[in-house]
């Protein structure tokens, strides 16, 4: 009985843990698809070098800030 109550549960957190993959997966010549996926990597990649810029205007000393 135990047995297949640890397999329900493996079975169980294997399907929850497969539904919430947020990968985009295109195939081979899916140029459409492949654009896109692309495209959306480089805005979150500009938007995070954005955010980190930010940061380090911040962190500059005022002494600095007047020259």
């Amino acid at each position: 009985m135990n047995k297949i109550k640890i397999i329900l549960t493996l079975l169980t957190l294997s399907i929850s843990t497969s539904v919430l993959a947020n990968e985009v997966k295109c195939k081979t010549f899916d140029i459409g698809c492949k654009t896109k996926k692309f495209i959306n990597e480089t805005k979150d990649f500009q938007k995070k070098g954005l955010e980190d810029g930010k940061d380090q205007i911040k962190r500059i000393p005022d002494n600095l800030r007047k020259k």
